[in-house]
């Protein structure tokens, strides 16, 4: 009875021993498998990050310096990588291209069908054809090469020299004129990848100097706040009128903050901000616009008084009261915002030479 008893244990301990081996090896086997997943899972954040800093180095890199002209913009993706895109391009002969598009979707494959469009938006722009024949050319290659995926664009050419904006439209947010007031371009079109057989058309304006045009994606207008409601139209526009005497950065930074303190620092859409202004015709303006956004209307009153700066008509007579305005500033606001503005109104006066 013992032999047998001692035999059952034994057989029952082999047993056991067997599936706590098993169990030990599965343990290692789901260890194993979830080290290689953490591994896999850093590897694509990190390529998702590379990408990220790939597509912003892009849109950055985009934004040119024209003369008689300033340029700001952002665009700030809901996720590591977005959909939105804004293009530069010189076109020569004194015109300029200005694009401001939309694909589609969110994250990777968003960011992917954005590289592609802005690769066809260049080919076809370099062509050097209307707003209007470029976009309806984009259409056909984004119906082939974008399948299931819509792009909203919108296509401006900047002539530098008159001030003349040549637009064409397709499906995207009206572009915003602030001249004193505040209105919509209201130019309408199918987005891209829709129709085959679309076509667009063109309106023109002209951007006199001290004019400003902003451009936007739909995620400025549908941000959300916490109690579910848009930030509107309505709202845009009037905050675009209580910045209109700011310059394009100061602008956009005051745009971004308004749009995250609406949404409580949650995003849930691509938002993208470009600001173009046209530079004031008498240098004294745009001058005083400079220390404006430097130091803020109140002390740029004062210091204007204070040097008597409204007798300075000339490049030469500005460029020589610099160490001046320079040492004042520097004395009643501190070395800080005297570099800055040093650097501003050099930059500016060195514009009308």
């Amino acid at each position: 009875m013992k032999q047998q008893h001692r035999h059952q244990r034994a057989t029952l301990l082999g047993h056991c021993g067997a599936a706590t081996a098993r169990r030990i090896g599965l343990s290692s086997t789901n260890r194993n498998a979830a080290a290689r997943d953490a591994q896999r899972q850093a590897e694509i954040e990190q390529e998702l990050l590379l990408a990220r800093d790939i597509q912003q180095g892009l849109l950055l890199e985009a934004v040119p310096r024209l003369l008689g002209y300033e340029i700001s913009a952002v665009c700030l993706p809901a996720r590591d990588l977005g959909g939105d895109l804004y293009d530069f391009l010189a076109l020569g002969g004194g015109q300029h291209a200005i694009m401001i598009g939309d694909v589609s979707g969110k994250g990777l494959p968003a960011a992917l069908r954005m590289a592609v469009a802005r690769t066809v938006f260049r080919h076809e722009a370099r062509r050097g054809l209307l707003p209007s024949t470029t976009l309806a050319a984009v259409n056909q290659t984004v119906l082939t090469d974008i399948p299931q995926g819509m792009v909203t664009m919108l296509y401006t050419t900047l002539d530098l020299d008159s001030g003349v904006l040549r637009m064409a439209n397709a499906g995207h947010n009206f572009p915003i004129i602030i001249n004193g007031a505040v209105s919509e371009v209201e130019l309408t079109g199918l987005p891209l990848g829709v129709d085959s057989e679309c076509s667009y058309r063109e309106m023109v304006h002209t951007l006199h100097h001290g004019d400003t045009v902003f451009f936007f994606t739909d995620g400025v207008v549908e941000a959300l706040n916490p109690a579910g409601a848009m930030f509107g139209d309505d709202r845009l526009q009037a905050l675009l009128g209580a910045c209109a005497a700011m310059k394009p950065r100061a602008m956009v930074a005051r745009l971004v903050h308004e749009l995250r303190q609406w949404g409580c620092g949650t995003q849930a859409d691509d938002i993208t901000l470009v600001v173009l202004r046209r530079r004031c015709a008498a240098l004294g303006d745009e001058l005083h616009l400079a220390v404006v956004d430097v130091l803020g209307a109140e002390r740029a009153g004062w210091l204007w008084a204070e040097l008597e700066l409204s007798t300075c008509t000339t490049t030469a007579a500005w460029t020589a009261q610099l160490p001046e305005i320079t040492q004042c500033v520097q004395a009643h606001f501190g070395r800080g915002l005297a570099r800055e503005l040093q650097g501003q109104l050099r930059a500016v006066a060195e514009e009308y030479r």
